[in-house]
């Protein structure tokens, strides 16, 4: 049977369904001469609206309780779920008797008799029919124009309101991907996070193609071209682990490279600390060469004692090449003997990290268009700005490392590099963002990985498994 004309049961459940909102369900009880089905639509939190049936509850010559059993296998919150009787059997039979029942315990329930009706196939052509709450978009690959990174977005398929049988065309690029072939993912978006509804692969060259997606219904897209498509049950952390760092090779410059290390602490640690950005200086610039610029911040500890002097940080060079940043590392290492064995010689807690964003923050100004990186190296997080509930003392310049933050992050090309002396998951949450572009531990830091992801040096491998949408 099919939802034609203006049948007031399809008109119902069309309405039920469009009534759908957050865990608000439509109960659809099918009353049949053998027992009662009760059928439940909801949304899930896609928009899309799923229906199932619960087990039938036959009459077996006790009206009454059986009636009774339906209501409670179906019963939700009074007033707030939609509810309909249908009874399909024909006239003579215990449905009759059943639908009194049924309909004097759910007297706010519509009621319609359609002798020989099928309710699974009513409700399926009602949702099929159903038009979407939620855009649909495919899944595509971006590049930023200034730091080459990669990452996933959304390029929109079906709009609000789109119904079953609309059709999507649009022009992808594809480069080399990986044994699986490129993947062409469908989500709705809710709240920027991606709620996934399919994948589907194809073995394509490199180049230009073009995509034809149809919504055959509500939460599921299926693709006429390119031919050879096939079903992938990939997740989305799969996809978004199957993404490169980067495409291509880093950029030819200018990169301005800001280094940011900790020198308080037991000598042997700061030496560490201060060898890692020496490694990583020494990668990049052979790929870099004269393109590559270097600054080096050194901070330790506030001074809280009464009479002491309070030198949080100093910077030893600013824009210098390579090699004048090996000859300030070098020194930095002077200063600080590798057989100092005492723990931390100021403040234990915390460190002025949010004096190092101030700095960077004042001497960066509004960005100069081209790329810089922020490498923050050490352990401790940063004083707050006023006393909280951490009980870390407040930084004595009141500088609110968040707030610095949360600017840096704005600077067109900056890129956020942090190698901390805690593996990642036992870290303060300020190492995370301090890293969200490359986060690493002290002691198992891979410096050609951690550069590559940094897009500092050029990935071994470039494939990669999505469409990039193609210049029209």
């Amino acid at each position: 049977m099919t939802l034609l004309g203006d049948n007031p049961l399809r008109k119902a459940l069309v309405e039920g369904i469009a009534d759908l909102v957050e865990s608000r369900r439509l109960i659809v009880f099918d009353v049949a001469a053998e027992g009662v089905t009760p059928f439940e639509v909801r949304r899930d939190e896609a928009g899309t609206p799923r229906g199932w049936a619960n087990p039938t509850v036959r009459w077996d010559g006790a009206m009454a309780a059986a009636a009774a059993r339906a209501v409670d296998l179906a019963a939700g919150e009074p007033g707030r779920d939609t509810v309909i009787l249908v009874n399909t059997s024909p006239d003579g039979s215990p449905a009759g008797e059943a639908m009194d029942r049924l309909q004097a315990a759910l007297p706010e329930a519509a009621a319609f008799a359609e002798t020989g009706a099928r309710v699974d196939e009513l409700l399926r052509e009602a949702i099929a029919d159903d038009p979407l709450v939620q855009s649909y978009d495919l899944i595509v690959a971006k590049r930023h124009p200034v730091t080459g990174r990669l990452r996933l977005g959304g390029h929109p398929l079906f709009g609000l309101e789109s119904r079953r049988g609309a059709v999507a065309e649009v022009a992808i690029r594809c480069e080399p991907s990986d044994e699986d072939g490129v993947m062409f993912a469908v989500a709705a978006w809710q709240d920027r996070r991606p709620r996934l509804l399919s994948v589907h692969a194809a073995r394509l060259p490199p180049g230009r193609h073009t995509v034809v997606a149809q919504l055959i219904r509500p939460g599921r897209v299926e693709f006429s071209e390119p031919p050879g498509m096939v079903r992938s049950d990939r997740t989305w952390e799969e996809l978004v682990d199957a993404v490169p760092p980067r495409l291509d090779h880093p950029p030819a410059g200018p990169v301005h490279l800001v280094c940011a290390v900790e020198v308080d602490g037991p000598g042997e640690q700061v030496h560490e600390r201060i060898g890692r950005v020496g490694q990583l200086v020494s990668a990049i610039a052979d790929d870099l060469a004269d393109a590559l610029r270097v600054s080096l911040i050194a901070y330790g500890s506030h001074a809280y004692q009464r009479g002491a002097v309070d030198e949080p940080l100093h910077v030893p060079s600013w824009q210098v090449s390579a090699k004048r940043a090996h000859e300030a590392l070098r020194r930095l290492e002077d200063r600080h003997p590798e057989h100092d064995a005492a723990a931390v010689h100021g403040y234990f807690y915390a460190a002025p990290v949010e004096d190092v964003l101030e700095e960077v923050t004042r001497r960066l100004g509004a960005g100069d268009g081209g790329r810089a990186l922020l490498l923050t190296v050490g352990a401790r997080p940063p004083h707050p700005p006023r006393a909280d509930l951490s009980e870390i003392l407040p930084c004595p310049g009141r500088y609110d490392w968040e707030r610095l933050l949360s600017r840096l992050e704005t600077l067109p090309g900056l890129t956020f590099g942090a190698i901390c002396d805690h593996p990642p998951r036992e870290a303060h949450p300020v190492w995370r963002r301090l890293g969200k572009d490359a986060l690493a531990h002290l002691e198992a830091v891979d410096v050609r990985t951690f550069s590559t992801a940094l897009g500092l040096a050029a990935p071994s491998r470039r494939r990669i498994p999505f469409p990039f949408l193609a210049a029209p």
